[in-house]
């Protein structure tokens, strides 16, 4: 069967040897067409696609980051990040408000090993992303990561992230490290009948508050502030929710007879989050005959104290 077969195909191809040499040249042509029209077509290339826009604030809908102050911010921080992963010290500092300076790196040498720790080994590259904008304020997250197509691996690789803060000052950007924000004086003092209470100042970071609180005790007892052993010793209004201490949880405030005592005071409260701090406030003020600090209040002391009320402070003084 496989023999007639075979036969039938010889035959085949003895009749029709002219037809098939032209099909398969033909045929062949078609191919070589084919492949040289594939060979000269050039791709078509397109764009790569981003929504990389830096300047448009992640936090807060439809805010950008004027357009004359974009430059500007731009070109700080590159001088500012080039002057880092150079080891340019100085310079770098020198770009950095002297408020931020003192309240974050007070000198040189303590710059210094910020930037060792970030800029630590491989060469760097770095991207900002505008969050919000907040009384003049422009906040930038930075991102700082290794430069991988400089090093050629990415064995290692890591990045640091923290809140640059630009602040505009008569028409010039100036910048804020640390997430530092800035310091104010509250400019109030409270006196009552046992003490008088002065919030001495604010200073403000990007996630909190710290309160600078001077108490003077007019009494020849113990005044008590806070020691944790009762219950919402410390607070701050928010309007819509009460923040307690993040620093208190293993100190306490308390004031000698006759004498004066200054706490600084932190609350979880981010800059950008809309709210505004209004009463600062003292909830169980104890009026002591005795205390021992290393014990706290106890139920004696509370059994035979001269006075116990709570104070609230406003903090929106006009």
């Amino acid at each position: 069967m496989i023999t007639d077969f075979r036969v039938k195909i010889r035959r085949f191809f003895k009749k029709h040897k002219k037809e098939v040499i032209i099909f398969f040249l033909v045929l062949w042509l078609i191919v070589f067409i084919i492949n040289m029209a594939l060979k000269n077509q050039k791709p078509k290339i397109l764009p790569p696609s981003t929504n990389y826009v830096p300047h448009k604030a992640m936090y807060q809908e439809n805010v950008e980051v004027p357009e004359k102050y974009q430059e500007p911010i731009e070109s700080l921080i590159d001088k500012y990040f080039n002057y880092c992963n150079n080891g340019q010290y100085e310079e770098a500092y020198s770009l950095i408000t002297e408020e931020s300076r003192r309240n974050v790196y007070p000198t040189l040498e303590q710059f210094k090993g910020y930037v060792d720790y970030v800029f630590e080994g491989k060469k760097k590259i770095y991207n900002i992303q505008n969050c919000s904008i907040v009384d003049n304020k422009y906040i930038y997250n930075i991102r700082i990561l290794d430069d991988i197509l400089a090093t050629g691996t990415t064995e290692g690789y890591s990045y640091y992230e923290e809140k640059l803060i630009l602040i505009e000052d008569n028409g010039q950007m100036k910048l804020s490290i640390g997430e530092y924000i800035g310091d104010r004086d509250p400019n109030i003092e409270i006196e009552a009948d046992d003490m008088i209470v002065k919030i001495e100042n604010v200073s403000a970071d990007y996630e909190t508050e710290t309160y600078t609180i001077t108490v003077t005790n007019k009494t020849d007892k113990y005044i008590v502030i806070a020691d944790n052993t009762q219950k919402d010793e410390i607070g701050l209004d928010l309007g819509d929710n009460i923040r307690h201490p993040q620093n208190m949880v293993f100190a306490s405030f308390y004031v000698k007879p006759n004498s004066s005592a200054t706490k600084k005071i932190k609350f979880n409260n981010a800059y950008d989050n809309g709210l505004k701090a209004q009463k600062l406030i003292f909830g169980s003020i104890r009026i002591l005959n005795e205390y021992d600090p290393m014990v706290g209040t106890t139920q004696e002391n509370l059994d035979s104290a001269v006075k116990l009320y709570g104070m609230k402070i406003n903090l929106n003084k006009k």
